[in-house]
């Protein structure tokens, strides 16, 4: 499944943006926009963290999520 997939590249990449994430499992063609939905999904979900403003000197990076003290 897609989410699983990138979720599975963001624990093993730290720290990438969507359209690096695009590019690893799509190749050199890859684009942000086939992976923001899925990102956004996860990050909801609290399987993953989302860093940055979202601008080009601070963009959005993804990474796993830190587990939750009890």
């Amino acid at each position: 499944m897609m989410i699983d997939e990138i979720e599975k590249t963001i624990r093993a990449n730290p720290g990438l943006t969507a359209t690096r994430i695009a590019q690893l499992m799509r190749g050199p063609d890859g684009y942000a926009e086939q992976v923001n939905h899925y990102c956004l999904e996860l990050v909801r979900s609290g399987r993953i963290e989302r860093r940055g403003r979202g601008r080009s000197r601070d963009p959005f990076t993804y990474y796993p999520a830190k587990p939750e003290r009890h």
